[in-house]
């Protein structure tokens, strides 16, 4: 047997840390509050953001410039990233995981729309940007049974710079906000743990990418 094929334990170790990163980013970008405050409407998640900045006094005024769909970058890069991940012949996910992986890329990528749904809404140039993400994941979804075919190399270059760069970038414009977010709202604010779990998830992503798709030298 070739010295440079990776042993199974750590091709196993890396898929289930991948997965359980996929797991907790996604919920820290979709679902996990950002902005989080006792009465309910008071939470935010990281859509919500991108929705809330925009009714900002500073924002409105001009004199806060906020990328609101870098709140979104995170939940995009994840949303595009498995329907590869789980059809991925070298991550050789089981059948229910790659069911559920392609299942659960429908919510997520819904929840890159606005909350209004409506034809005009949806292809306003302010939320064409996210139509189109939401459009093209799903679209990835329906052309699944081909993605096994696109070269390793390729999601080894293009998949951990997004996932670094994605998180980095959205608290990166929740700091830009912070200090009016904490204006509207009266008190101090900090990320809450969506922030800390989709950091944390796209760290166990990458660590899980790295251990299950390179090479290790067994003796």
């Amino acid at each position: 047997m070739s010295n440079c094929i990776p042993t199974v334990a750590w091709h196993r170790i890396g898929r289930a840390l991948l997965l359980a990163g996929c797991l907790l980013a996604a919920t820290g970008a979709a679902f996990a509050p950002w902005v989080e405050r006792a009465p309910a409407a008071l939470v935010l998640t990281a859509p919500d953001l991108a929705e809330f900045v925009k009714f900002l006094p500073e924002v409105r005024a001009g004199t806060l410039v906020v990328d609101r769909l870098g709140f979104l970058l995170p939940l995009f890069g994840i949303t595009f990233s498995l329907p590869f991940l789980v059809t991925a012949p070298w991550l050789a996910c089981p059948a229910w995981v790659r069911r559920l992986g392609l299942a659960a890329v429908f919510p997520l990528a819904l929840t890159l729309l606005p909350p209004v749904w409506s034809p005009p809404v949806l292809l306003a140039e302010e939320f064409r940007l996210q139509t189109m993400g939401c459009g093209f994941c799903v679209a990835l979804v329906i052309g699944s049974r081909w993605l096994h075919r696109l070269p390793r190399l390729s999601l080894l270059l293009v998949l951990p710079g997004l996932w670094g760069a994605a998180p980095v970038w959205a608290l990166w414009q929740f700091g830009i906000v912070q200090p009016a977010v904490a204006r509207a709202y009266a008190s101090p604010v900090v990320p809450g743990w969506g922030a800390y779990a989709t950091c944390l998830g796209s760290a166990l992503m990458l660590a899980g990418l790295v251990l299950s798709a390179l090479p290790h030298r067994t003796r």
